[in-house]
């Protein structure tokens, strides 16, 4: 574990420059997180021992990156004083709009960097995508909803535990806030996945660039399939493809998943041929 220097001279300065009272060194609080950092990749390491020297590599990497964003942010801060340490009088309002903006763009760097944090964990993980025609799809996509809100709950449960006991949280906003949407999209998966197995396998037809064309929403296979009287034209084939059609021999039909962007695509392919 290694960490890299935070510059306290400079973190004093600006501490000076926008608050009263004692100052508060930031270096507690970047060792907790280097330390979270480590504790992620021993982790990932313990699972997935080939990634071990990725993940140590990417802690070095976030604790270095860590340290220049606070080292940064001093300067920043140092940019122009508080309102409330310097007075209105002559207060220079284009240098503290113009710091404002320098804040702004460097959180979005603090979010980059907090995402290394998870890019560790990935290395321990091994999770097999969820495919719409697994079998039992719904029933894996709930255990994987119930897992993403205990973890939720969990680092929740974490943050408020260490923010009782005057300690800096382990889980930064950033990691609520991308696990909470993972929670979202999960669910939206679900219901999207349910609606479409409820409907059940439909059929119709239709003419497509001059030839007759049967579609079927397979909702047992999870496939939008297209089944042409024999082979269509070679201008037909090369639209099929180039809007993500493939040919399957097995079904006898050029299919793609069964998805709410797949129907939009056939219904943009259709109005184009009849516009």
């Amino acid at each position: 574990m290694r960490y890299y220097p935070i510059n306290e001279e400079s973190a004093r300065t600006a501490w000076n420059m926008n608050h009263f009272g004692e100052f508060r060194s930031d270096e507690p609080g970047y060792m907790a997180s280097v330390d979270h950092a480590y504790d992620l990749a021993e982790e990932a390491a313990s699972k997935r021992p080939s990634n071990r020297d990725k993940a140590f590599a990417m802690a070095d990497s976030y604790a270095k990156k860590l340290a220049e964003w606070h080292n940064r942010n001093y300067r920043i801060d140092s940019m122009c004083p508080s309102v409330l340490i310097s007075g209105p009088a002559n207060f220079p309002i284009a240098k503290k709009e113009k710091q404002n903006r320098a804040k702004s763009n460097h959180f979005k760097e603090f979010e980059k960097i907090e995402l290394m944090k998870e890019r560790i964990k990935a290395l321990g993980e091994a999770e097999r995508v969820i495919k719409s025609d697994d079998d039992d799809a719904i029933s894996k996509l709930n255990e994987k909803l119930t897992a993403l809100i205990d973890k939720q709950e969990a680092m929740k449960a974490a943050n408020a535990k260490a923010r009782r006991q005057g300690k800096q949280a382990p889980y930064e906003p950033f990691t609520l806030a991308n696990n909470n949407q993972n929670i979202r999209a999960t669910r939206r998966r679900i219901e999207q996945l349910q609606a479409t197995k409820q409907k059940g396998t439909t059929r119709s037809e239709t003419d497509f660039m001059g030839e007759r064309v049967e579609v079927i929403e397979n909702t047992e296979a999870m496939r939008l399939q297209l089944v042409f009287d024999g082979k269509p034209a070679d201008e037909v084939r090369t639209v099929l493809k180039k809007n993500g059609f493939k040919w399957s021999p097995k079904n006898g039909a050029w299919q793609r998943q069964l998805t709410n962007n797949a129907r939009s695509v056939l219904r943009w392919m259709l109005r184009s041929e009849t516009a």
